[in-house]
């Protein structure tokens, strides 16, 4: 985690390109992996697959642009390929295999009302998605320019659940939030935290660290005012208002972030007595002057 948090940090000043001619030897990028995954799955399927790239180590697939809407997260098997280098053509192809296994059979509605979450995602994110599944995606307004947004966890994917989907399983979107609630707990795995630059960064074991803060516990009469900032879909920057210094901080790496379209979400959301709202991009000039004070 802190080799991830030391990279965020560099790249706020430093843009990275990886070339053609990397050194064979050396271990993959990311993005390197991911687009080694998605060859391999093109070369495994039948037919040619949608893709859409999300972030370094994500991306959506389907079998046509109106059934793009498999999401993939490598984030986890990255860390296995960097434990064990020399498996990884083993690896890819493992992962692939399964990834077009899934689109190819379709979403699995099996326990679907213990596998409804949340996850807060960029607004942008509806607009991309419009279509690219049967009916609307069933979201809600959050804070800043995220939205929650309602999704059927697996072990290998999230996909974004449909008002069609819901329809199609006799549950209401109410009844639908309700359920979420509980297994968005349950479901988020441990939570890692590290402490880096007066910032602490979170993930989860089961990568939907995003939904932790939609919890009706996060926000409320006994939680501390707080400034979060969700820069990847398992990867969010939490810091207490009352430490100005770590706030400062956080704002600087998220215009970095956002400036360099490195980031998931476009703004930083704050918590205050039990309400949300954005942060940044600024509001107000106070807080454009970056005058910060506990009482905000």
């Amino acid at each position: 985690m802190i080799r991830q948090i030391a990279t965020i940090a560099t790249s706020v000043s430093c843009l990275f390109a990886a070339t053609a001619s990397a050194d064979p030897t050396s271990l993959m990028s990311e993005l390197q992996f991911r687009n080694a995954v998605i060859s391999a799955m093109q070369e495994t399927s039948e037919t040619e697959l949608c893709v859409a790239r999300l972030s370094d180590d994500s991306f959506r697939a389907g079998l046509s642009t109106e059934s793009c809407d498999y999401f993939a997260y490598l984030d986890q098997l990255y860390i296995e390929y960097q434990n064990d280098p020399a498996n990884a053509d083993a690896l890819i192809h493992e992962t692939a295999d399964r990834f077009v296994r899934l689109i190819h059979t379709g979403i699995d509605d099996t326990n679907f009302e213990e596998r409804l979450v949340v996850q807060l995602r960029p607004a942008s994110y509806l607009n991309e998605n419009k279509q690219s599944t049967q009916g609307d995606i069933v979201s809600r307004p959050f804070a800043g320019d995220l939205v929650a947004v309602l999704m059927l966890d697996s072990p290998e994917t999230l996909a974004a659940v449909t008002s069609a989907r819901l329809e199609a399983n006799n549950v209401s979107v109410e009844q639908a939030y309700d359920l979420a609630i509980q297994n968005t707990r349950s479901r988020m795995g441990e939570v890692y935290q590290d402490e880096y630059e007066k910032i602490d960064f979170l993930s989860s074991s089961n990568g939907l660290i995003s939904g932790q803060i939609w919890l009706p516990e996060s926000c409320d009469a006994e939680s501390r005012d707080a400034a979060y900032f969700i820069y990847d879909h398992n990867g969010m920057m939490k810091v207490n208002l009352n430490n100005p210094l770590g706030v400062s901080k956080m704002l600087s790496l998220a215009n970095g972030l956002v400036g360099q379209g490195e980031s998931m979400a476009n703004s930083v959301v704050r918590c205050k007595s039990g309400e949300w709202s954005q942060l940044w991009p600024s509001q107000t000039a106070q807080v454009t002057a970056f005058r910060f004070d506990p009482k905000l």
